[in-house]
């Protein structure tokens, strides 16, 4: 009897045994070798905008370093398709390169990245055309495929925030350098890939794609005709800190509120952008194609600003800033301002302005504004060689306004205006403040009033400088009468004085702008 109880008891166990691998078989829904060998499906992304995309990537970078890497490794294939499912979205529409194409691709663009802050324009149209000869001959379709365990992988580098090996997971990727390809998600692209990464941007139009607070040391390449277009319902194409960042050679274009707009950055420089569109249905005091603020060494250069809010501020930052050699067309309320800005190093300098019509809510005011900010003894916050043409109805606008609200250590050298607003060059306060070998022409319009000027519209006020002979007027006020100077003899130059240190040429016309 005995026998046979333990016989019974053995086969019981035998039974409940298989009876539990059967269920957990069941609970995972497939074998080990089938969860390996499967596919993820491809995702819906009918309406889904590039920042959805971004938002869910981020959602799950976030949920996926939460987690124990053993959790991750003993997840069932669903719920590792689950977690993962935003892998598939940020790829969708990215074609993998093959290792000869990106071999390839490395060697054509080393010239690029070598000094990125100071690609000339001869060596950015070769390499622009070598780039895209070896990324045409990449052929295959969009949408990466990736089978549950490769998802697993990918999920364990986040986890692990081992970002080289998710980067070359996810994107074109050789050494430092990331070639994207419309489609391809920017803001995923920074997340995933390591700090110091160069992306190149491959020709073509980038809908709806952003860059929030790019990581120290990152580069952003335009490759030939290369476009960053926000349809008008994306907001900014790069937004947050940036430092250390260069974005150069691309077309930034319909973004709602900003083109760039960047918090406590440092050391950045933007160079050859052509901004289009930009906040148009926009106030200029807080919109416009670029804005910095609580910022450190910064430059803006070689770059085109057509229809945009306003222009490039900089707000409550330091020295030094750079804003050279730019032009621009219809750039609202300023094409450049300085909000509080101190220190050394502060350069507006060879840009060139034109207004034909108003873009954005706030009409044209002061092309430049120097408001309440502050050079240094040895280092005045240079105005030189500027040049503006046209002018907004408002009666209170000038092409040059330095020390607005006070300020010091500021002159203007060497600027050109053509019927520029109001007033010409106004020097609105401050002390230490000097204007040097301007012309300034203006016919009699509605709300014109005066070439040069100084007063004390706010203190503290005093040795406004007006260099000797160097400074000429052919300016007509509202009522047609010449008016080159006036002061009020408060900081530092009388009336007479002031006029007499502006020299009035009748001969001089418009066609200074082409001199």
């Amino acid at each position: 009897m005995k026998f046979f109880n333990s016989l019974f008891f053995l086969v019981l166990i035998v039974v409940i045994v298989g009876s539990c691998t059967f269920i957990e078989l069941a609970l995972q829904g497939e074998s080990d070798s089938d969860t390996q060998s499967e596919t993820a499906s491809t995702p819906d992304m009918t309406d889904v905008t590039a920042a959805e995309v971004s938002t869910d990537f981020a959602d799950m970078v976030n949920r996926a370093r939460g987690m124990r890497a053993s959790r991750i490794r003993g997840m069932s294939s669903s719920d590792i398709q689950s977690l993962g499912a935003p892998i598939l979205s940020a790829t969708f529409y990215s074609v993998e390169l093959s290792d000869q194409t990106l071999e390839n691709l490395a060697e054509v663009s080393g010239s690029l990245d070598r000094d990125p802050r100071n690609i000339s324009e001869s060596n950015h149209r070769t390499a622009s055309r070598r780039i895209t000869q070896a990324a045409s001959r990449a052929s295959g379709d969009p949408g990466r495929e990736f089978t549950t365990e490769e998802i697993r992988s990918i999920l364990l580098n986040i986890n692990e925030n081992n970002l080289a090996e998710t980067c070359s997971e996810l994107f074109n990727m050789r050494g430092d350098r990331v070639w994207l390809s419309p489609g391809e998600n920017f803001n995923v692209a920074n997340i995933s890939c390591p700090s110091g990464t160069t992306f190149f941007i491959l020709p073509g139009t980038h809908t709806g794609q952003m860059v929030e607070s790019s990581k120290e040391g990152n580069s952003w390449i335009g490759i030939g005709s290369a476009v960053l277009d926000g349809e008008g319902t994306q907001q900014r194409a790069f937004s947050g800190g940036m430092t250390g960042n260069t974005i150069s050679w691309l077309q930034i274009e319909n973004y709602t509120d900003h083109g760039i707009y960047s918090t406590r950055s440092t050391n950045t420089t933007i160079h050859n952008i052509r901004f289009r569109n930009i906040a148009t249905d926009k106030h200029g005091q807080e919109f416009g194609a670029v804005m910095f603020h609580n910022s450190e060494n910064i430059v803006v250069r070689n770059s085109f600003i057509e229809n945009a809010a306003s222009g490039i501020r900089f707000r409550d930052s330091s020295g030094p800033l750079q804003v050279t050699d730019n032009r621009a067309l219809n750039t609202g309320r300023n094409f450049f301002q300085c909000d509080k800005c101190n220190g050394a190093g502060i350069q507006i300098s060879q840009n060139v302005m034109e207004h034909t019509e108003q873009t954005g809510l706030a009409p044209l005011e002061d092309w430049i504004n120097i408001y309440m900010s502050n050079g240094t003894p040895d280092s005045w916050i240079q105005v030189n060689h500027n040049r503006a043409r046209g002018h907004s109805e408002s009666n209170s606008g000038s092409f040059i306004m330095l020390a607005d609200a006070t300020g010091s250590y500021q002159e203007a050298i060497g600027n050109v205006g053509v019927n520029p607003g109001q007033v010409g060059i106004g020097i609105a306060s401050g002390i230490n403040i000097k204007v040097e070998n301007n012309r300034m022409y203006s016919v009699g319009w509605a709300e014109s009033n005066v070439a040069f000027y100084s007063a004390e519209y706010s203190s503290p006020c005093g040795n406004h400088q007006f260099t000797a002979g160097t400074n000429v007027a052919h300016w007509r006020n509202s009522t047609g009468a010449l008016n080159r100077a006036w002061s009020d003899g408060r900081c530092g130059v009388t009336n007479a004085e002031i006029r007499a240190l502006v020299r009035e040429d009748r001969s001089m016309g418009p066609d200074i702008w082409n001199n």
